[in-house]
Order: C-alpha cells, then structure tokens, then sequence
C-alpha cells in the first residue's frame, strides 16, 4: 500500500467522524444553505443538464434537486464493472435499491456527451480548496470524470465546511473538481 493511500485511508476515517458529529438538523439545515447557494449558480452558468447523486442519510441531501424540473436531471448506476452511468430521473422514476444502499433508477434514459450545458454534482468525503477531492474510496466517480469530464461544463462538489482539509493527498488518477459548494458559500477553485 502506498504512503498516498495510507494517508487517504486515515483522512477517511476522521472525516466520517467529523461528518457523524454533525446533528440531523445540521444537515438538513447546511444541505437546504448548500442548494439555496446552487439554484442561481445553475441559472448563471445555463446549465440544462443536472448530473447529480442520490444522497445517503449522512451526505448533503440532494433531493430537493431532484423536484425542481427546469432541467434534464440523471442521477448515476453502478455498473458490474466498478463503472457507473447516468440515467435521466423524472417523477415517474422507479427506483431500486443498488450498491452501498443507494436508490437508483430502475430504468431510463442513458446521458450521453453531447452540446447541452451540463453539470455533475459530485459528493465528497473531504476537499481542499485547489479542488481535490476525497471520495469513499471505491472510485467511481473519479474513473467516471476520468473518461468524461471534458463533455461536462462544470465539475462540482458538495460538501458541510467540516470536511475542508488544507491539503487532500493526490494519486495520478485522481481528478480535481472546478467548485465546491458548502454551507457558507461557493468556492472557485483556482
């Protein structure tokens, strides 16, 4: 195991902790700030599509995203292969529960690149303000930027202001975000 990824392990670690410390209400609080701060910044960017994760209970909640029905939204599929895919939601969505306990749709319109403004709203375990990111550790969202991110506008993260780190160690696959929101503001990254 690499020193990088021993790090990242331990990081991984105090940062649920200090995601678990975090009450309820203070994250349904800090996650409603969170979309409050997103709404104008989808409009100023003339993003119409909205490639968002389904929140788990300890993660900002991104459901509230999903009602709003301005824009095309997808929302991500594991795939057998420790890939994922996009499939467009609506109300009249099926979902099912997938991997790690996550509700996906059943079924759906696949996101592919196209000309469409677009942005992907990644959840984090820890970020730094040079746009590194910090995931559970699988690294489905890493491969999935890896292979696309230059048919996405906007690479964004959502995360409560506790999981701010000066610096999250880096490996070669790893790929930095351009935002990050939290409960007290967007961060542009430089």
């Amino acid at each position: 195991m690499s020193d990088v990824t021993s790090q990242k392990q331990q990081l991984r670690q105090y940062l649920s902790q200090k995601r678990q410390q975090l009450s309820k209400a203070d994250k349904q609080h800090f996650s409603a700030q969170i979309v409050q701060y997103l709404l104008p910044y989808l409009q100023d960017k003339g993003v119409q599509q909205l490639l968002v994760y389904k929140a788990l209970p300890f993660e900002v909640n991104t459901e509230s995203l999903l009602q709003q029905t301005e824009m095309e939204c997808f929302v991500p599929r594991m795939l057998e292969d420790m890939a994922m895919q996009w499939v467009r939601v609506d109300k009249s969505t099926l979902w099912v529960q997938g991997a790690f306990g996550v509700l996906e749709p059943k079924q759906g319109e696949i996101w592919q690149p196209n000309a469409k403004q677009s942005m992907i709203v990644c959840p984090l375990l820890g970020f730094d303000r040079q746009g590194n990111r910090l995931g559970m550790g699988k690294g489905y969202f890493d491969r999935w930027l890896a292979a696309f991110a230059q048919h996405v506008d906007v690479q964004l993260g959502f995360a409560f202001s506790c999981q701010e780190l000066p610096n999250i160690p880096v490996e070669q696959h790893d790929v930095p975000l351009t935002t990050i929101i939290t409960e007290k503001g967007i961060i542009h990254v430089q």
